[in-house]
């Protein structure tokens, strides 16, 4: 049965640019977790460190999740949205902000290994650059390499995903798609360093999410999986399949096809939508899509028309 698991931020103030106090109040972290475990087939979350958990409420946490049967899908380490941040994290030309970043991983390493988390999922969404001149990328490169190398030799046993993203907040991120967080994961050294598909992201990139799966699953490097959607020019981290069905379908395709079997993570900001509805209907087309490429008949020689006409079919099944 596939592992499902929702992002705790979804219910959070979903504040923007432009409403920065957030489209709704703060809903206490208990209810959150209620919320979770009322939806269907869902049985994991995703918490931030040290903003959801850390060292002084990590047994308090743990007892809340064993209350209500749900498990820590990954850990993401707050090195993106604090202030300090605004000039790179692991490739931060201060040596002291560097220190602080890489210190932030492996406390969330920590914290994963206290709670039998095998996943630590990194955003690095500031590391990258504004303008033209304004950073030198082969030093970035280099100490992007160092810090994720060493933080993966804290705690071999505990995977780091990367992931990749165009943009945001920096206008041009480092692991900006899979390719390049694939040879950035690679550069490294080391095995427990791998990736993490938005597939929300994906579209930004302009790949093909189904594409990248097989590419990041073919070097043994596909460690999680995001879902959600977007009109491809923003992370609008809509409700999944809200846009783009057939490569969605495509995706669970080939998400079944290389035997991926971790932790699936929707990864959602519902601004203006009730937050449980639309986690609701985020799994119920993520299901729909598992039975449509289940029950379509793929052989990779057919014309597109046939390909279309496949697909229609298997709603039909």
């Amino acid at each position: 049965m596939t592992k499902l698991a929702v992002g705790i931020w979804a219910y959070g103030r979903c504040a923007e640019r432009y409403v920065s106090d957030g489209y709704r109040e703060a809903m206490p972290f208990e209810r959150r977790l209620e919320n979770v475990a009322a939806l269907e087939g869902v049985s994991g979350v995703e918490l931030s460190y040290p903003g959801d958990i850390d060292e002084a409420n990590c047994e308090e946490i743990k007892g809340l999740l064993e209350r209500y049967n749900l498990r820590i899908a990954s850990i993401i380490p707050e090195i993106v949205c604090e202030a300090k941040w605004q000039r790179g994290a692991l490739t931060a030309m201060d040596d002291a902000l560097r220190s602080d970043a890489r210190a932030r991983i492996k406390g969330a390493m920590d914290m994963a290994s206290r709670t039998g988390t095998k996943i630590v999922n990194i955003w690095p969404g500031q590391d990258g650059f504004d303008y033209a001149f304004e950073v030198d990328y082969a030093r970035g490169w280099e100490l992007f390499v160092e810090g994720l190398a060493e933080c993966a030799a804290h705690r071999p046993e505990i995977k780091l995903a990367i992931e990749y993203k165009m943009s945001e907040p920096r206008m041009k991120c480092y692991a900006a798609n899979a390719g390049t967080a694939l040879a950035l994961s690679m550069a490294t050294g080391r095995p427990n360093v791998g990736v993490a598909l938005d597939i929300g992201h994906s579209f930004n990139a302009g790949e093909n999410p189904a594409m990248s799966v097989a590419l990041l699953a073919g070097q043994g490097r596909l460690f999680h999986v995001h879902i959600n959607d977007n009109y491809g020019i923003a992370d609008d981290d809509m409700p999944a399949g809200s846009v783009h069905w057939p490569q969605w379908f495509e995706f669970v395709h080939w998400l079944r096809k290389v035997g991926y079997d971790d932790w699936i993570s929707l990864d959602m900001y519902p601004y203006r939508d009730d937050p449980q509805n639309a986690c609701e209907v985020s799994m119920e087309f993520f299901r729909l899509a598992e039975r449509v490429a289940e029950r379509m008949s793929v052989g990779y020689d057919a014309s597109p028309s046939e390909v279309f006409r496949r697909i229609m079919r298997s709603f039909a099944k």
